[in-house]
């Protein structure tokens, strides 16, 4: 009995299924390999692609209050919580040679200054915001905008207030170092200086988390709120 073998496949036909599911193998690695970064929310420079902005504090001091809540949308520039920073002067110590009447000529003098320098600031923001206003009525500026340069402006009253209340600290001081038979050299205690600074929002967008309570002390840089972005 004679049989005879017959092979399903050539070898010509196994090479072309080969070939054909190498290319196929390819396409699907070069799939993976265009949408895998647009799949993992990064961009290609490491930043979140998500749309997600974090506010961190401008400065380390106690969060005096939150100005928005969680769910609100804000516009770039709103202040979003504000921060009171105290700046511990202590012992304010005479310099050699000084007596106690020196040093306080000395604090009246940088009060004065103060007051001339916070006078400026507010003299410069308030013009921002007067010039802001009938923009944003127009449209050719964001109410975030004028509403952040609204809270510089305040912060500027509150440092002109503060150093007019040194300033008057200061003249008492000169005065009663002018009294006779008081110590000469004597260190004098200083009050703290306070200012008032605004951590605001860099972008448009909805108020997603507040990583801060009134009463909190916080570092500079530290993450405070975090803002979904406006697409």
């Amino acid at each position: 009995m004679t049989s005879e073998t017959h092979p399903r496949f050539s070898k010509a036909t196994i090479f072309r299924s080969i070939f054909r599911g190498a290319i196929f193998r390819g396409a699907i690695l070069i799939c993976i390999a265009v949408l895998l970064p647009a799949c993992s929310g990064k961009d290609n420079d490491g930043s979140d692609a998500r749309g997600i902005v974090v506010v961190n504090a401008p400065a380390t001091g106690v969060v005096k209050r939150i100005l928005t809540a969680e769910g609100v949308h804000i516009n770039q520039g709103t202040p979003v919580i504000e921060i009171e920073v105290v700046s511990e002067t202590g012992l304010a110590l005479p310099s050699p040679g000084e007596n106690l009447e020196g040093q306080a000529v000395r604090n009246y003098r940088a009060a004065d200054a103060e007051i001339e320098a916070a006078r400026a600031e507010a003299v410069r923001h308030g013009a921002e915001v007067e010039r802001l206003t009938p923009l944003v009525a127009s449209g050719e500026s964001s109410q975030g905008q004028l509403d952040g340069e609204r809270a510089l402006y305040e912060g500027a009253q509150r440092r002109l207030q503060q150093a007019q209340d040194a300033k008057r600290r200061a003249e008492g001081g000169l005065l009663a170092a002018r009294q006779p038979g008081l110590n000469r050299g004597l260190p004098v205690q200083q009050a703290p200086r306070t200012q008032i600074v605004s951590a605001v929002a860099t972008s448009p967008g909805t108020v997603a988390v507040i990583n801060a309570r009134v009463g909190e002390k916080v570092k500079l840089g530290q993450p405070l709120a975090t803002i979904t972005a406006d697409q």
